[in-house]
């Protein structure tokens, strides 16, 4: 009986460790992140309809884009996206995500310089999270096919399913819109962006409404309040 108690503690144990290990696996994160990966042409770019399944780990929703090769500067890898192609696009993805936890997407936004409107939009939004749009102005940039001018932005939202879908669409109607590279998600864990809070990284952090901080004070009320207090610098 005592033998058998035993291997039936030791079985529990071992059990419990694997469900821990379980809950404790690491976010898998965006495939394809950089769109390097999928069937191209090798033309300075393709034009990717509705339903095209040639960009490895993304769905065009609506419109179309233009998959980027040789036709201007990547910001990472030797490819990116024209967010317009002949007209507005939007490409999505599927997320494996934690109910309750708050992910950060990174990304470069610039905009195609070859022709109007010089404003260029760019709207990011997830699953359980609030729509935000970004703008880049090829204007003010003076950006070039050579020299893109790529600036890094930010989104956070909080996983309510265990399934997340992460779209960026086009609000740039014409044939030269918002231009996207270099997208990456993360999983914020438990103290771990509260924490760098510190020594300036109030500056890196956004909320789960894509929201900035103003000071390091604003940082740490948002985390110690569970999220209640947001961020006061808006998009």
């Amino acid at each position: 009986m005592r033998r058998r108690s035993i291997l039936g503690a030791a079985a529990a144990v071992v059990g419990s460790l694997a469900l821990a290990g379980s809950a404790l696996a690491a976010f898998a994160g965006v495939t394809n992140g950089s769109f390097e990966t999928g069937t191209h042409s090798g033309a300075p770019f393709d034009t990717l309809n509705v339903g095209s399944t040639n960009l490895t780990g993304w769905t065009i929703t609506t419109g179309n884009v233009d998959w980027v090769n040789s036709y201007w500067q990547a910001k990472d890898g030797s490819k990116s996206l024209d967010m317009t192609g002949n007209s507005p696009g939007a490409i999505s993805q599927t997320l494996a995500t934690t109910i309750g936890k708050t992910y950060v997407v990174s990304f470069a936004l610039s905009g195609n310089p070859a022709g109007g409107p010089a404003v260029k939009t760019l709207i990011v939004s997830a699953t359980g999270g609030v729509a935000t749009t970004y703008t880049f102005d090829t204007g003010i940039a003076g950006n070039t096919l050579a020299d893109m001018k790529w600036a890094a932005k930010t989104y956070s939202f909080p996983a309510t399913s265990a399934s997340t879908v992460l779209t960026f669409t086009s609000a740039t109607a014409g044939f030269y819109g918002p231009a996207l590279d270099n997208v990456v998600v993360t999983e914020n864990v438990a103290g771990g962006p509260g924490a760098k809070c510190k020594n300036g990284g109030w500056r890196t952090i956004v909320d789960s409404h894509g929201n900035r901080f103003k000071n390091q004070g604003d940082c740490v009320s948002y985390f110690a309040t569970g999220g209640k207090n947001v961020g006061s610098v808006t998009p």
